[in-house]
């Protein structure tokens, strides 16, 4: 994800999720990425969280339960949308 659709992300955070401007940006970023790696690695495909927009909701709960520290929950909450989402960008190989 590229600095200008992480930017937009932001807004779109702070915005829903009503967080103040104490909560620095580079933080919020910091947990964007985080979600990024975490839902694209459990995937096993590169997401365009631009067009999928089941997958930008799925990041910005992720952001949501990072900055209370509730990852755990969140697994286990949204354990669906990733096999979703698995199932959605799986692409067979012919390994055997």
């Amino acid at each position: 994800m590229n600095d200008t659709q992480i930017k937009t992300l932001i807004k779109e955070i702070r915005e829903e999720q009503h967080i103040s401007s104490a909560e620095k940006d580079d933080t919020l970023k910091e947990y964007i990425k985080e979600a990024e790696y975490d839902i694209n690695e459990n995937v096993g495909n590169e997401i365009d969280y631009e067009k999928d927009l089941k997958a930008r909701v799925l990041l910005k709960n992720y952001v949501l339960y990072r900055r209370f520290s509730r990852l755990a929950e969140f697994k286990q909450l949204y354990g669906g949308d990733y096999a979703y989402l698995q199932s959605k960008y799986y692409k067979p190989s012919d390994v055997q």
